[in-house]
């Protein structure tokens, strides 16, 4: 034995003897032991030996028919297993928790698409897989971007003019938008105008929208018309607005015909090409689950058609 005045250190332990030596206990038989460990006869001596050197204390006596441990091998055996059996349960709750976390998406969308799109896609999900969990999260659109950006959501689900920088964006569908008037308006009369007929009114955009309203000032620019849009953060300010009699705006089809009431008209401008898209995105260099995966590639394929049927 070593006979170092050093005192143990639990640092120098090593698991695998530690293992070992409870199997020895267990079996009352190195040989048995080394059958449960699928390790040769030697290879377990050693490692009782190693620890007993480490230890400096006779943890097993040797008999020519069995193995038995002696009062410090008792010891050292009944608190092993207590050590050894807490770190075991230890392990299986990381297990359930990594598992649980491996079948759970959390999914951040804008507030139109968290009411009605996304409810009944996540059902039809669920249902076929489900094992699996889907955490919706209605988030205003900045918000949406910055929790996947910062890994609080593994998927958002949005309109898009771009990709922000960070994010990989799969697209999902494409809508066409629409006039939407106060009832009350000159405008509501008709299903069609024209870009000219818009030239008087004030228009109002969500403040989100940068591509239509630069699409719009070009073709206002074209017309030697002035084009001053105002613009709002939220979806509510601006139907407030709308209602109000205050303005005018662009609204995606689905969201344009989901919000209408009888305060308000939805047109088509005849001559102005202008969509929105909407599509999902995961950061850019995240390593997705597959059940991230597997969702992201459901919302792909049955999206469009859940979008279409808002009408």
């Amino acid at each position: 034995m070593n006979k170092s005045p050093d005192r143990p250190s639990l640092a120098r332990l090593d698991l695998a003897e530690l293992e070992t030596f409870l199997w020895v206990v267990r079996e009352r038989s190195f040989s048995l032991a080394a059958q449960k460990l699928h390790l040769s006869q030697p290879a377990v001596t050693n490692r009782v030996r190693r620890l007993e050197d480490k230890l400096r204390v006779r943890l097993l006596q040797r008999t020519t028919r069995s193995v038995e441990p002696t009062e410090e091998g008792v010891l050292l055996s009944e608190a092993a297993e207590q050590a050894v059996a807490g770190l075991r349960e230890a392990l299986k709750r990381f297990s359930a928790v990594s598992e649980g976390e491996r079948n759970r998406v959390v999914v951040a969308a804008t507030p139109m698409l968290s009411a009605t799109v996304l409810p009944r896609l996540i059902h039809a999900y669920t249902e076929r897989y489900p094992d699996l969990q889907i955490v919706l999260r209605d988030l205003p659109y900045e918000r949406v971007i910055r929790s996947v950006v910062e890994g609080q959501a593994d998927i958002g689900v949005t309109a898009l003019d771009g990709t922000p920088r960070g994010l990989r964006f799969q697209s999902l569908a494409e809508e066409k938008m629409l006039l939407v008037v106060p009832a009350k308006h000159p405008l509501a009369g008709t299903k069609t105008v024209t870009l000219d007929q818009l030239l008087p009114y004030r228009l109002m955009f969500l403040d989100r929208y940068d591509t239509l309203r630069k699409q719009l000032a070009e073709e206002f620019r074209k017309r030697g018309a002035d084009f001053d849009p105002a613009t709002v953060a939220t979806l509510p300010t601006l139907l407030g607005m709308i209602d109000a009699g205050q303005c005018i705006t662009f609204l995606p089809r689905s969201m344009a015909q989901n919000n209408a009431r009888r305060t308000r008209a939805t047109l088509t401008v005849t001559d102005l090409e202008a969509s929105r898209r909407y599509g999902s995105v995961v950061q850019q260099k995240a390593e997705l689950s597959a059940a991230v995966q597997n969702f992201r590639a459901f919302l792909r394929q049955h999206f469009r058609t859940e979008l279409e049927q808002l009408d």
